[in-house]
């Protein structure tokens, strides 16, 4: 999984594609590579850093530097001839906003992992609890083991973030296989009470006999 620091990242935009989708009244939609999109189905697996869906605000009777510098009035933006320079960084807590929809889960410092968007995955996180599996170890084994982007703020001393996957069956399919393996060792090295009801619970929603 990549993994990506806005802290560190600058973007440099074509404002000539801009201008053509304002012309043409289509969405703006840039993802982490700087890749820009008019449609919201083709970022259903990108980190998106810009999202431009309200196009009235903008007048197309303003030159290219006025218009690249009221759309990007929140990323520092450096324009020079057509190309325009920005700072994802300084709008980082509406960036989260704008990829709730398509995360697998929300990182912070203090919280941690708190739940899984996806309902097959948030089972599993739920019954692993009970085999002393939490999320913290599911979500550094879904970023080590899974292809996707782990978007986050990162100085040292604070950290949030969240992941988008690829391709939710190999996330799916992976992380269970983790639990069974895992929930076996934690068995051996007798870590879980398997007499326990809720364990017993989770081993036969695994599928793991003893």
């Amino acid at each position: 999984m990549r993994k990506i620091n806005i802290k560190d990242l600058e973007l440099t935009i074509d404002i000539t594609q801009i201008l053509n989708l304002l012309a043409s009244k289509s969405k703006i939609i840039i993802d982490v590579d700087g890749n820009i999109y008019k449609n919201s189905d083709e970022t259903k697996k990108k980190a998106v850093v810009f999202k431009n869906e309200n196009l009235s605000d903008i007048s197309t009777l303003l030159d290219a530097k006025a218009i690249a510098s009221k759309l990007f009035a929140d990323y520092k933006a450096t324009i020079l001839g057509t190309s325009c320079k920005i700072k994802p960084v300084v709008n980082w807590q509406n960036i989260i906003d704008m990829n709730k929809e398509n995360m697998l889960y929300f990182d912070h410092q203090s919280d941690g992992v708190e739940i899984f968007e996806d309902k097959t995955l948030e089972n599993y996180g739920w019954h692993a609890s009970d085999l002393e599996i939490n999320y913290r170890e599911l979500s550094e084994f879904i970023e080590e083991n899974c292809s996707g982007t782990l978007l986050c703020y990162d100085n040292e001393i604070q950290f949030s973030g969240f992941v988008i996957v690829d391709d939710i069956e190999e996330v799916r399919t992976k992380v269970k296989e983790f639990i069974i393996e895992k929930a076996k060792k934690n068995i051996e090295d007798e870590i879980i009470d398997i007499e326990d009801d809720d364990v017993i619970e989770a081993l036969d929603f695994f599928g793991i006999r003893i």
